[in-house]
């Protein structure tokens, strides 16, 4: 009596499974699910091995044997058999989940599988490959299956529709983890299913109701340049010009001497500063400093600023010549127009 609830769980667990997957082209599994109903696990799983073996199972389908072998081979005590079929299951289904609610016997071996799947990033994954295009026809689609453990993949069913054509299906053996199928068009739509060695459908990419889409890029109008006029050769100062370098080295003398003129500067008004600071008594006499102090910073403050003067008129002429001999170095065309000679150019 102590086996009767867990037994009640698994029908109930069935019973839910079958309403649930509704009705299967796949007669074994029909028959699977009935044994299962009399409690009969032995003959159950024959009937699941015969329905993995039925050509051309869909992926739905597929799912549903691979979940059931499980649970059988579980109740069977065949662990190592329930792990198998499970790690199968979550290769093609990561996300999926047992239905109904099992007994240990069962979730264990499950979640193990599941283990096994993360830890191995075994996940079955197939994807779209870059489609073969030229400038204005897609010559052809591919998709390639980036991991296969279990190497379950042998074949690409692809289903296609180049522009206004009708849908069609070609298949392509996967070498390589890579599957590629020849279509042409301006627009082509399509979706591919993976299959193994029995046809069944192991994963998907796109589907009948939501296709991928690929269209062809359409050539861009090329412009031509303008001509220049003929009659007179255009005159030009590129930026690395000789006028462009000698404008540089003013600019930076200028730079450089303006700067310089600037610390002239600020000595001649520190020493101005010194001595107009000093103390004084009351009588208006500097008390801080010495008659020959005072003469000496006198004498430092006028030098500085006479050479402070000097350095500035020198970087005012030099940042005049190096902007004149910036502007000689643009580009400049010279050319003849019904009117009269034109200049053109660009000027900073």
């Amino acid at each position: 009596m102590s086996s009767l609830p867990p037994l009640l769980a698994l029908i109930t667990a069935l019973l839910l499974a079958s309403q649930a997957w509704g009705q299967t082209p796949n007669p074994e599994l029909s028959r699977a699910r009935q044994l299962l109903d009399g409690l009969r696990y032995t003959e159950a799983a024959r009937s699941l091995e015969a329905a993995r073996a039925h050509p051309g199972n869909d992926r739905n389908t597929l799912l549903q044997i691979l979940e059931l072998q499980g649970v059988v081979a579980a109740m069977l005590q065949q662990p190592a058999k329930a792990r198998t079929a499970f790690q199968t299951l979550l290769v093609l289904a990561p996300d999926h989940q047992l239905t109904g609610d099992y007994a240990p016997r069962v979730v264990t071996p499950f979640f193990e599988a599941r283990a096994w799947v993360a830890d191995q990033r075994a996940a079955l994954r197939l994807e779209a490959a870059p489609a073969s295009k030229t400038d204005t026809t897609i010559e052809g689609v591919a998709v390639q299956v980036t991991t296969d453990v279990l190497r379950l993949a042998r074949a690409v069913r692809f289903h296609l529709r180049a522009d206004e054509a009708p849908w069609r299906q070609e298949e392509s053996p996967l070498l390589e983890g890579r599957a590629s199928v020849a279509v042409k068009g301006e627009r082509v739509q399509w979706w591919a299913e993976l299959l193994d060695e029995r046809q069944a459908v192991l994963a998907t990419v796109g589907s009948a109701s939501a296709p991928l889409r690929e269209t062809a890029p359409r050539p861009q109008a090329l412009t031509a340049p303008p001509k220049p006029l003929t009659g007179t050769p255009a005159l030009e100062g590129a930026p690395g010009s000789p006028w462009r370098t000698a404008a540089y080295v003013f600019l930076g003398a200028a730079a450089g001497t303006g700067a310089a003129g600037g610390y002239f500067g600020w000595r001649s008004r520190s020493a101005r500063a010194e001595v107009e600071g000093a103390p004084v008594n009351e009588r208006g006499l500097t008390t801080g400093l010495t008659q020959r102090e005072a003469l000496a910073l006198d004498k430092r403050a006028r030098s500085n600023a006479r050479l402070a003067n000097i350095l500035f008129g020198v970087a005012g002429v030099t940042a005049l010549t190096g902007g004149t001999l910036w502007v000689l170095g643009a580009p400049v065309t010279v050319s003849a127009t019904p009117s009269g000679v034109t200049v053109g150019g660009e000027f900073p």
